[in-house]
């Protein structure tokens, strides 16, 4: 009596099937990734300026500060806060055209100082004092300042 030998059972065959599923989940992710990547130059860039536009179709924080009794002769401050948060968005923009994509974060961060750009608006400068609207306009300033700070600018 001749015994043929058990057939061979690899276990290759179980963790090709593991790899395969891995590097395919994977590539899905990252895919996935990359697209929201694209989206977020493309969608974000336009969000951002959109935002911004607001606060300049209403003079800016400089015009703002122009137009309070009270605040005038310290308006270079809105000046500066206008131009640096344009130079947060500038920063996202070149990221973007130089293909090194933003992060979420940094795009909610800078939508974020935007947002605390347009709230100065909502102060009225009849029933806020303008030590209060100062303060507020100072915080939009110093947190552009610290966004630059970290972008290397």
């Amino acid at each position: 009596m001749i015994l043929s030998p058990a057939p061979r059972r690899t276990i290759s065959t179980p963790i090709k099937s593991i790899f395969t599923i891995f590097t395919i989940s994977f590539l899905s992710i990252n895919g996935l990734a990359t697209a929201s990547a694209a989206d977020i130059c493309k969608e974000g860039k336009k969000d951002l300026v959109t935002s911004f536009e607001v606060i300049q179709g209403k003079g800016g924080l400089w015009g703002f500060m122009e137009q309070t009794s009270g605040l005038k002769e310290k308006s270079v401050l809105g000046l500066q806060a206008d131009g640096k948060i344009r130079r947060t968005i500038g920063v996202f923009e070149e990221m973007c055209e130089n293909g090194k994509i933003p992060t979420p974060a940094l795009y909610d961060e800078i939508q974020d100082l935007i947002g605390d750009g347009r709230m100065v608006f909502n102060m009225n400068p009849n029933r806020t004092a303008p030590k209060l609207i100062l303060k507020r306009i100072t915080a939009v300033n110093e947190k552009a300042t610290a966004i630059l700070k970290k972008l290397g600018e």
